[in-house]
């Protein structure tokens, strides 16, 4: 019989049953005569007897569950990369799918266009949603099909990535628009001014010590002549591209099995920083999709063992380059090193195996530590250590009962309840993780609990849950969904264990009930996950203006006062204002702003005091304020996040009245203070005459 040409993947698997079962692969591909049967070994499917008095179908349910878990391999060949290889590849339905993700895209462009003109919510919801599905659901049903090739499902997963950044960009795309782009493009435009790294800036300390993303932003900007803005859009779509690249390829390499990994890739995709924060110009852009190419390094290498010393200076300089990214994608990663190196000393891996992950996991805690403590000047513990001491502060105050937590879902007076249809989506997204996990870390335990990687996961894992209290605090709630983006990795993982486990390729064709049930569970997950990462009342998305509200809060008033400012009054005047104003007098205005971050002073007390007092006089002078920018806008309203200027003002996420405009606009009243700018709804006072001008 003429041999056949096989494409075989070496799956990073080392337990006994899968050892036997690629020996068996093994011989098929050189006799190709061994039957199905002979192949795989599977159990037979005999009914276990389980006690009690449940239904007959929780009965089936376990039976099945348990037959599934003692089967070594539920993938079959074709999705193993062990089918034969075809004299070409197919794009299949990439196409049509192309096509569909370009009328979801319209779907979400008329949800915009809806919630611009002060239409409903149900109206906006109903066309964000439905273009949301029509982009997912396809191409879903496509990945979790065993007729897909692997070029089919790395192509749709790279048109499915994009087509989710489009998403972000049609939010603004003339300019940025999001709070912390506005403060890396401040760290950028310095780069560009000056020439220079570690410049500062006062609204984000450590951004001038982690100018990894704005020193390839300024290089793409200088050699192309491109604007900031314009070069941010090519390295975000770049860096996009590039994690679902390392994520398909990564999760391949560990599974063995392309379906796998493209199950997993859009799992991932479902946590709820993916379709819009880490869509923006933010170092974690970045950072999370160059230590996700690393790992697929290191797991490539193992399971090839070839090109050790280059692969391994690979690994090394992507890690220098997580390093000076971001601080958390570098300590989060390297803590994961450390889990991996220190679960191969009770495994069973060979010697260079743990020497290697040993050297590479003190070569992570080498770079932080020194990047930390010898680069002269760095803030990053400071910075990190103020916020996870507030949010520790105030889960402990909760725990012992000296505050009350944080009611889920709920918002200020001034902003409508959360739908009840988004409630549900939240809660669904994270109950059925919630729900998974469990089964997951079973199979992994009793499959592949010889793999270091897989062990590793699991133990990463129980984060999840843990990070889920912080959910119940004020100012530690930002954890639990910027934590999402990392856990999401071994999360994606365990979940796609599980779905192949109990809907296998290898022995039947899934069943309309199997693929209903997998499709409605991870849109549940995914929609869930948009509507966390939205912000209240979707602040993170367009519409009319709202006070304090971020992306809601960027109009075209606020950046022309701010370019004024630059014009007509020059840079790095020290100005007092709120957090929106901030961060426009900051990026369009080069502006100095006075914060609580970098100067120890809090200006909130200014603006809400009902006269200028020897206090707020105090203030003004300790801060060296030259300028007041007042927005009369603020006194319509109660701040959609919760405070007016920063987290930590008197009253923060208590406010129950807007701010007064009387209040406001005390300071036409006094007689050393001058107005020098008023567009109507902001005004720009002269407080020079209270400050200091002998000190420094």
């Amino acid at each position: 019989m003429m041999k056949h040409q096989f494409r075989r993947f070496t799956p990073f698997q080392d337990n006994q049953d899968l050892q036997v079962h690629d020996l068996l692969t093994n011989k098929v591909a050189d006799q190709d005569t061994v039957p199905l049967a002979a192949l795989y070994g599977s159990p037979r499917a005999t009914p276990y007897k389980v006690d009690g008095s449940l239904s007959t179908v929780v009965q089936s349910m376990i039976s099945t569950g348990l037959v599934r878990l003692k089967n070594p391999q539920p993938e079959g060949l074709s999705t193993r990369g062990l089918k034969v290889v075809k004299p070409q590849a197919t794009l299949g339905l990439l196409p049509v799918l192309i096509l569909i993700n370009a009328s979801g895209l319209l779907f979400i462009s008329f949800s915009y266009y809806v919630s611009i003109l002060r239409y409903s919510e149900l109206a906006f919801e109903v066309f964000f949603f439905c273009g949301l599905l029509l982009m997912l659901v396809p191409n879903l049903l496509r990945l979790i099909s065993s007729r897909s090739s692997q070029l089919e499902r790395l192509c749709l997963l790279c048109v499915l990535g994009i087509s989710l950044y489009l998403i972000q960009f049609m939010v603004s795309p003339l300019h940025f628009s999001s709070y912390d782009e506005f403060l890396h493009w401040r760290t950028a435009d310095e780069i560009l001014r000056t020439g220079h790294l570690f410049s500062e800036n006062p609204m984000l300390t450590a951004s001038p010590y982690y100018p990894g993303l704005e020193i390839v932003t300024h290089a793409i900007s200088t050699t192309s002549g491109l604007s900031t803005f314009q070069s941010a859009i090519l390295v975000i779509s770049a860096a996009r591209l590039l994690m679902i690249l390392s994520l398909f390829l990564f999760y391949e390499q560990i599974t063995g099995s392309s379906r796998m990994a493209g199950i997993a890739t859009i799992i991932y995709m479902a946590n709820p920083h993916f379709l819009l924060f880490d869509a923006i110009f933010n170092y974690e852009t970045l950072a999370l999709p160059l230590a996700t190419f690393m790992l697929y390094i290191l797991v490539h290498y193992k399971a090839t063992n070839k090109n050790y010393r280059w692969v391994i200076f690979t690994a090394w300089i992507v890690l220098v380059a997580v390093t000076i990214t971001h601080h958390m994608t570098d300590y989060v990663f390297v803590g994961m090193l450390i889990l991996w190196a220190a679960t191969s000393l009770f495994r069973d891996s060979s010697g260079n195996d743990r020497v290697r992950l040993a050297a590479i996991a003190l070569f992570g805690i080498f770079l932080s530590l020194v990047y930390v403590f010898l680069l002269k000047g760095n803030p990053v513990i400071e910075y990190l250590s103020r916020y996870f001491a507030g949010a520790f502060a105030d889960l402990g105050k909760i725990i012992a009962g000296a505050s009350i937590p944080r009611p889920l879902f709920a918002t200020n007076p001034n902003i409508p309840p959360t739908p009840i249809w988004d409630r549900l989506l939240m809660a669904g997204s994270v109950s059925f993780v919630m729900l998974g996990l469990p089964f997951g870390l079973l199979i992994l335990w009793h499959h592949y609990r010889h793999n270091t990687l897989a062990i590793t996961f699991g133990i990463f894992s129980f984060a999840y849950p843990i990070s889920q209290v912080f959910r119940f605090t004020n100012f530690g709630a930002e954890i639990t969904d910027r934590s999402a983006a990392f856990l999401f990795l071994p999360i994606a993982y365990l979940l796609t264990v599980l779905i192949t486990h109990f809907w296998p390729t290898r022995t039947q064709k899934l069943s309309r009930k199997a693929t209903s049930l997998i499709i409605c569970s991870i849109s549940v997950m995914f929609l869930g996950g948009v509507v966390l990462g939205g912000g209240p009342a979707w602040t993170n998305l367009p519409g009319p203006y709202e006070v304090t509200a971020d992306v809601r809060s960027v109009e075209p008033e606020g950046i022309q006062d701010a370019i004024w400012s630059l014009t007509y009054l020059g840079p790095d005047n020290r100005i007092g204002t709120d957090r929106i104003n901030r961060m426009l007098m900051l990026s369009y205005g080069h502006q100095r702003i006075v914060t609580g971050l970098k100067d120890k002073v809090d200006v909130a007390p200014v603006f809400y005091s009902s006269r200028l007092g020897p206090k707020e006089m105090a203030i003004l002078r300790q801060a060296r304020i030259r300028y007041l920018v007042v927005d009369l806008r603020l006194s319509t309203s109660l701040p959609l996040l919760g405070f007016y200027f920063e987290e930590g003002e008197v009253g923060s996420f208590r406010l129950t009245s807007p701010i007064s405009r009387a209040v406001l606009a005390k300071f036409n009243t006094i007689p050393q203070i001058y107005r020098v700018f008023d567009s109507g709804n902001i005004v720009i006072y002269d407080v020079r005459a209270f400050v200091d001008r002998s000190g420094p």
